[in-house]
């Protein structure tokens, strides 16, 4: 009987070293896919304004804009309006993102990323390392705002120039 107990204890120990062992292994796998996925989703958003799919890029994207009439926050049926016609308008005034690159993202948990951007204005292309600040939305991240770039730019793609 003390053999049979013994054979037990070692199992349940074996057993939680095995699960301790997946979570050790599997841990940094499974963060490092999420980083990867927030520099996917990052790229695809930027590409969706080069390529002129806002309504594909509005997606990645937590945008806070309130009315300027009033003070009550609009819908996301206005709010995705609202951004696409700022893109438009900025566009035709020669503004436009031409390029994406280099995009980076740090701390999962909390995450804070960089991309290089290519930007054209009338026909001038300037380069930025803008820094991207994400918020968690139900079970994704979405892009909460962007800076270190033209105030204006800045406005338009997040609506928002503070870093709220």
């Amino acid at each position: 009987m003390n053999l049979y107990k013994r054979l037990r204890d070692n199992k349940r120990i074996v057993s939680i070293l095995i699960v301790v062992a997946i979570f050790a292994v599997g841990y940094p796998v499974v963060k490092n896919s999420e980083k990867e996925t927030l520099e996917y989703k990052t790229e695809e958003f930027f590409n969706n304004i080069i390529e002129e799919k806002y309504e594909a890029a509005f997606m990645f994207l937590d945008y806070g804009e309130v009315g300027k009439e009033t003070s009550f926050a609009l819908n996301e049926d206005n709010k995705r309006g609202n951004w696409i016609k700022n893109l438009k308008r900025q566009r035709a005034s020669g503004v436009r993102i031409e390029r994406c690159k280099e995009v980076k993202v740090d701390n999962v948990d909390y995450p804070r990323g960089t991309v290089k951007l290519i930007v054209s204005k009338n026909g001038v292309q300037e380069e930025y390392i803008v820094n991207i600040k994400y918020t968690r939305n139900k079970n994704s991240y979405k892009i909460r705002n962007i800076n270190k770039i033209d105030d204006e730019i800045q406005q338009t793609i997040c609506g928002r120039i503070n870093g709220s």
